[in-house]
């Protein structure tokens, strides 16, 4: 019995080694190629060179050429996200995964984004055709150079289909519904509040401003007071609360508070060490295996110039999306500027039709099919209006239409390679104002000491309405009457652009950049609580010269200012000695006394206060997310206050500071009472997750879990694609934003002609490939915050292209 048991154990060790042996071969057999030559349909010799981290330098002669070879490395390294980007915007996901991505399919095809591409595409400009013709069959022949078909696929039991220029477009329609609401989830909810709830209560819920205010031009608007009365939803709709709908701002089900967006800012050359300007960048997003963005330096002569180009692309598209050309630096944060509106339409008695200034029109009714993995395709019936299409129903049950950016012409091109050309800021300001990508704030400096800040993006003209405060754009409007709606597009000289200010400073953080008129263009889409953005300004203004490392310094600063008066709330009006020792908390006010004031990962302290204002926040507006989902359960639509959750810090902070009698949450006797119980529920939770209040350290609850996609699904294979879980400093209402599998998707800090000594940092890593030689390389910076270069390094791998 014993030795079929041993020869049982032998022969399994043999299949193991076995299968792990074929997986190894197979997987070595995708792998990209890093040395030698390959013939491509270019005109020019082309070189492409890696340091160590795989950063790849492109050197050719034309900017269709390095195309080509930027292409071909993307389709190598990079296919299966690329894969990943343009099916997530067609709704064509259900091909590879099945009836998992059904529901996102079946509700994306309302944009009908594969229909658009294949006729903007068209509008592109000559030298932007050609440019994305050479990126397309460079990534189609990187993918069929490859000795197997990327490992992704084999782990599906798919095959890759071929890259079309129009997946270009996928991919930025991808950004698009990353950045913004695509069926405008914030307008429903502050359309919803305002019909349930008193007027004053509603203004108080959703104030227009607040002491976190950081606005580039000084602008400051104030929170309303609070109000006399309870806010209580008067709608019919809703009778009582279910327990289901109850407290979705879990302490631990929402580990992250953050919005997709970014830091950006800039120095001018008066102050900064170089003479020139000095642009910091970090665009905050989900982080994946592999990171989102390639490193990418393009060498290459345009019109006789030749062009320096250093950063990030965007795998999937030619572009470099933030860097330099050694004469002008740009970074991107989200602007968070009303980009899309919904319409709440009119209908016939027979709701066959809906009405317009011109009278009832029909609906456009066109069907799609969905692709599903292993079944028969599914039929989607789009609804479309003369605005856009039907996207959904309001609380009332009344039909949503929606006007979008995105859906229009102007929403989408390639005019961000038009950045690589320019000289100066203000040339490279008017190239900003005709890119057709999701509204963002632009961070310009130039080798001559000048920064700007611009909207780089479409921006719509709107007529009739506010679009400022939380009633006018802010909530569905009826457009039938003619008396409000969109008239097309601004034109360069009516964008609002700040240039050169006398503080030689400029800086945004998704917060409110622009206040007065220029608000009025911008509008508020949901914007972020300014306190990211004050404390970047005021890290700025200590500062009275700057070198790459002091912005590099900004970017790591982790301090806690924005939770400051809760630490004093707690240890200076709710942790009374006499309820301490009733309850034994001296661990706690030991770890409260020693909180550091910062988001480090030895702090008991700082993850006491994060999670008491939580708690606070779930006790507060429970029953105000209740009534919201119960007025929606009819009409399956994503509804949450999770779209407001900046907005309602101002009015939580203005009820546990000021304490009215009148709004005692109900079961408390006092304010203290109410306080001093969700820190006892707050400690308890804790020490249940945790052990003890020691062991409930930042670091413990902040620990990165940065994965790539197959690994969520089969978590056997964490081991193999995953980063290393690390505690991480870093947490939301800071410059140093830092989730679980959030926060900063790259670092960036440069001084245009001084790229020799730019910083750079990137999560994951270059590769997508768990073989890869540099897979997870540069990681380490990312984490520790290290200095590292934007150039890159020696060279050890060679590729050239040579023309057939």
């Amino acid at each position: 019995m014993t030795k079929y048991l041993v020869n049982t154990i032998k022969i399994i060790i043999v299949l193991l080694l076995i299968f792990f042996a074929i997986a190894y071969f197979y997987l070595s057999q995708s792998l990209p190629k890093l040395d030698g030559q390959i013939s491509a349909p270019i005109a020019d010799k082309i070189a492409v060179t890696r340091d160590e981290q795989g950063t790849a330098q492109i050197t050719g002669g034309s900017r269709q050429d390095v195309s080509f070879a930027l292409g071909y490395l993307h389709g190598q390294e990079r296919f299966f996200q690329m894969d990943l980007l343009r099916r997530n915007s067609a709704g064509e996901l259900s091909e590879l995964f099945g009836d998992l991505a059904l529901k996102h399919d079946t509700k994306v095809r309302a944009h009908q984004f594969r229909k658009r591409v294949k006729q903007y595409v068209t509008l592109l400009t000559n030298e932007q055709q050609a440019i994305l013709k050479n990126y397309t069959l460079g990534v189609n022949q990187g993918l069929a150079d490859l000795s197997a078909q990327p490992f992704e696929y084999l782990l599906l039991g798919a095959s890759p289909k071929t890259w079309v220029a129009e997946d270009s477009l996928l991919t930025l329609y991808s950004m698009y519904m990353d950045l913004q609401y695509e069926y405008g989830d914030r307008e429903q909810t502050l359309g919803t509040l305002k019909a349930l709830l008193p007027a004053a209560i509603y203004d108080f819920l959703t104030p227009k401003g607040s002491n976190w205010d950081a606005a580039i031009d000084g602008s400051r608007y104030e929170p309303k007071p609070i109000p006399k009365q309870h806010w209580q939803p008067n709608s019919t709709n809703v009778i009582e609360v279910s327990k289901q709908h109850t407290q979705t701002f879990s302490v631990f089900g929402q580990p992250h508070e953050a919005l997709r967006g970014s830091n950006n800012w800039a120095v001018s050359g008066a102050v900064s060490k170089t003479g020139s300007a000095i642009v910091a960048d970090d665009m905050h997003l989900g982080i994946n295996v592999p990171n989102i963005w390639y490193r990418a330096s393009l060498r290459y002569q345009h019109l006789g110039q030749e062009i320096t180009l250093d950063g990030v692309s965007l795998p999937g598209t030619p572009a470099i999306v933030v860097g330099s050309n050694h004469k002008v630096a740009w970074g991107f944060t989200n602007s968070y500027g009303d980009w899309n509106d919904l319409i709440r339409l009119k209908l016939s008695d027979d709701k066959s039709q809906y009405l317009t200034p011109n009278g009832y029109q029909d609906f456009v009714i066109e069907t799609e099919d969905v692709l599903v993995k292993g079944k028969a395709s599914q039929p989607v019936t789009v609804k479309l209006t003369q605005w856009g299409p039907v996207i959904g129903e309001d609380h009332n049950g009344n039909l949503l239409a929606m006007r979008w950016v995105a859906h229009d012409s102007q929403g989408i091109n390639f005019n961000l390679i038009n950045l690589e050309y320019a000289n100066s800021v203000e040339q490279a300001i008017k190239v900003a104002h005709t890119t057709g990508i999701p509204a963002q704030n632009i961070m310009l400096g130039d080798n001559q000491g000048n920064i700007a800040w611009t909207i780089a993006g479409p921006m719509p003209k709107k007529f009739g309405l506010d679009n400022t405060d939380n009633n006018g754009w802010a909530i569905p409007q009826d457009w039938s009457t003619g008396k409000v709606g969109w008239q097309g597009y601004l034109t360069s000289d009516e964008y609002p652009v700040l240039m050169d200010p006398e503080q030689h400073r400029l800086w945004t953080g998704n917060s409110r950049v622009v206040g007065h008129e220029l608000y009025q263009k911008v509008g508020n889409g949901g914007y972020a609580l300014g306190a990211r953005s004050q404390q970047i300004r005021n890290d700025l203004f200590a500062i009275d010269q700057f070198s790459e490392q002091d912005l590099l310094d900004v970017q790591n600063d982790d301090k806690a200012i924005f939770l400051t008066p809760w630490h004093g709330l707690l240890t200076g009006r709710v942790l009374t000695d006499e309820f301490v020792e009733q309850h034994k908390l001296q661990g706690l006010t030991a770890g409260l006394t020693n909180w550091q004031a910062r988001a480090s990962v030895e702090s008991v302290g700082y993850l006491f206060v994060r999670q008491f204002r939580l708690a606070i926040r779930d006790a507060l507006f429970a029953d105000t997310e209740s009534a919201l989902k119960s007025a929606y359960e009819k009409a399956n639509a994503q509804i949450s206050l999770k779209t407001l959750r900046h907005q309602l810090e101002v009015p939580m902070w203005q009820l546990v500071n000021q304490q009215p009698h009148n709004l005692i949450p109900k079961g408390y006797a006092s304010w203290l009472a109410f306080h001093q119980d969700i820190a006892l529920t707050t400690y308890n939770e804790l020490v249940d997750k945790y052990g003890s209040i020691e062991q409930a350290t930042w670091g413990a609850f902040n620990t990165t879990k940065i994965q790539h996609p197959l690994s969520k699904a089969v978590p056997a294979l964490s081991w193999l694609l995953d980063m290393p879980s690390e505690p991480v400093n870093g947490d939301t209402y800071m410059p140093r934003v830092q989730g679980k599998a959030f926060g900063s998707s790259q670092r960036m800090v440069v001084s245009p002609g001084f790229e020799a000594q730019a910083i750079f940092h990137m999560p994951s890593s270059q590769s997508g490939h768990p073989l890869s030689p540099y897979y997870g390389k540069g990681h380490d910076d990312w984490i520790k915050g290290k200095p590292s270069p934007l150039l890159p390094g020696e060279m050890k791998y060679k590729l050239e292209f040579l023309p057939k």
